[in-house]
């Protein structure tokens, strides 16, 4: 019979060795044989008797319960479910992975590990604010829980709170849950990610709108200046039938993220200055809506509010009522 209930040890084997078939099989088999009204924790009013899942937890529950004896039983069918759900997991299949996770949770409602690993599996897809509520519950489940498990519960509360763009709560769980385990490289990834999310956060503040580059740098290009003047009021034209799909993109987003130098350079090196027809494309490529002197004066009031919207589009349509047939 000893053999028999240590499932959870040859599982972990398996799955350590990436057996994850054989692993399934014995855990399923394990289950199947559930003893009737199986719970983790067999009391006679002397001592107690525990299905734990491994050393540090016996440890741990010995420290906090010094009164009475306590004796380690093999065979965990919460944790076998938990074992079921980490190979679910590591096959993607996170539906199953959950499954296995509840049927855990109906047998032992306070492992932080089984509120852990249903936080993890949420996380995978993407429901964030109900894995950091596992989380929570996993921190809080077991007054006397090993330090790793709780270190694990806060370290999953702060990359689920990154996740939700809550920088300064997860930067505090994950500093908590350094003080339990120091030499944890997992939670010093976390934060070294959250200081590069708040570096680019300032490096985007310092950015100026693509639109007001036309103010802060304008072109400098005396060619560009000049046919920025003689399209003003020509009808636009679509900058991939100028330049092409590719092309265009290129020169397009060198402008919206640099502005004028930017663009310069990068229609230079898609159309050379030597081509015949370099002045002609630059012309009608500076047609486009998005280079349009104009177009970006409108957007530098809507955002400095000195004009509202309906005051610009009666601008607009004023003007092309105006405007005469090319």
């Amino acid at each position: 019979m000893e053999s028999t209930l240590q499932f959870n040890r040859r599982a972990s084997a398996l799955i350590l060795d990436g057996r994850y078939a054989e692993a399934r099989a014995l855990l399923e088999a394990a289950i199947h044989e559930m003893p009737t009204g199986w719970t983790p924790i067999r009391d006679d009013g002397q001592s107690l008797a525990i299905c734990f899942w491994d050393q540090e937890e016996f440890q741990a529950y010995s420290r906090h319960q010094q009164e009475r004896s306590i004796f380690w039983m093999e065979g965990s069918y919460s944790h076998a479910c938990y074992q079921l759900a980490v190979v679910a997991g590591k096959q993607k299949r996170f539906e199953d992975a959950l499954f296995s996770i509840d049927c855990g949770l109906e047998l032992e409602k306070d492992h932080p590990e089984l509120w852990c690993e249903r936080g993890y599996l949420l996380g995978q897809l993407k429901r964030h604010q109900e894995s950091l509520d596992c989380y929570l519950r996993a921190a809080s489940a077991r007054a006397w829980a090993p330090a790793s498990q709780t270190a694990r519960a806060l370290r999953g509360q702060g990359a689920q709170l990154i996740d939700l763009n809550r920088l300064d709560e997860a930067g505090e769980v994950l500093d908590r849950s350094l003080k339990l385990e120091p030499e944890s490289q997992l939670a010093r990834n976390e934060l070294n990610h959250i200081k590069e999310l708040r570096a680019r956060r300032e490096a985007k503040k310092k950015e100026i709108p693509w639109f007001l580059h036309s103010f802060v740098n304008p072109p400098a290009d005396p060619l560009t200046i000049r046919l920025l003047a003689l399209v003003a009021d020509l009808p636009s034209i679509p900058g991939p039938e100028t330049l092409g799909p590719e092309d265009y993109s290129r020169v397009s987003l060198a402008f919206l993220e640099h502005g004028w130098a930017a663009f310069e350079e990068a229609f230079d090196s898609v159309v050379p200055r030597t081509r015949t027809d370099y002045a002609d494309l630059k012309r009608d490529l500076l047609r486009e809506p998005i280079f349009d002197i104009k177009c970006h004066r409108n957007l530098a009031d809507l955002a400095l509010g000195t004009k509202t919207f309906d005051e610009i589009v009666a601008e607009m349509e004023s003007e092309r009522a105006h405007q005469k047939p090319q």
